[in-house]
């Protein structure tokens, strides 16, 4: 059973009293250390409740997320002031990473890639949880990919700088075939693509999309 801190505090005077200081002193680093683990306990938790519920009000405004148009003018005010926030305040909590790419996603549908590129790194600068950091890293690429197919290989290093996760392999390859498309270097493209594809498959999943790119390459080739 734990003690409360009136009890912890009356057992700090007992032992004063039966044991003299040099035992109180050891007693006292003892229960400074447990005030302040509470205290970095309480701590975490109010900024998690807090970051959790800024969070909330971001779903809310973009109607949980799930955004297939642009938000209007009030709600993009809403949803700079709630990121800006969780930024500013909780930028080590998962909710200001989630808000950050829900603005980036945002940013996109508006065709804004320099903002949306600005806000996925963003993510990455802060360290993110693992799973977080690869969906980032795949979007960033997307992204810097979008902005120009001169910018492959720094979608290409992005990939790369992230740690291998065999459930973001049809992703990421994919992602990959399509950089190794934009700097002409088809057969590498045309392995990418086989990657991801094989990878969806021992994953149950089907991607009609991959399957339509690595045929069009194959054309591409007969053609030549």
């Amino acid at each position: 059973m734990n003690r409360t801190d009136e009890e912890e505090i009356e057992l700090l005077k007992r032992v004063w009293s039966e044991y003299g200081k040099p035992a109180v002193y050891g007693v006292a680093i003892t229960m400074a250390v447990i005030f302040g683990y509470k205290a970095y306990q309480k701590h975490q938790h109010e900024t998690a409740s807090a970051a959790s519920a800024l969070y909330q009000n971001l779903l809310e405004t973009t109607q949980a997320g799930q955004m297939a148009e642009a938000l209007s003018e009030e709600q993009k005010t809403t949803m700079t002031h709630v990121v800006s926030n969780l930024q500013d305040d909780y930028s080590g909590t998962r909710y200001a990473s989630f808000a950050t790419m829900i603005q980036a996603q945002q940013q996109v549908l508006e065709n804004d890639l320099d903002s949306a590129r600005a806000s996925l790194e963003w993510v990455l600068d802060n360290k993110p949880e693992a799973e977080v950091e690869q969906v980032a890293r795949t979007r960033l690429a997307r992204v810097i990919l979008g902005q120009g197919d001169e910018n492959a290989q720094v979608a290409l290093d992005v990939l790369a700088a992230g740690k291998a996760d065999e459930a973001f392999t049809a992703t990421v390859e994919g992602v990959r075939g399509d950089a190794y498309v934009a700097l002409g270097q088809l057969d590498k493209a045309r392995a990418a693509y086989q990657k991801a594809l094989e990878a969806a498959r021992d994953h149950g999943e089907s991607l009609p999309v991959l399957q339509f790119k690595l045929d069009d390459l194959a054309a591409n080739v007969k053609e030549g």
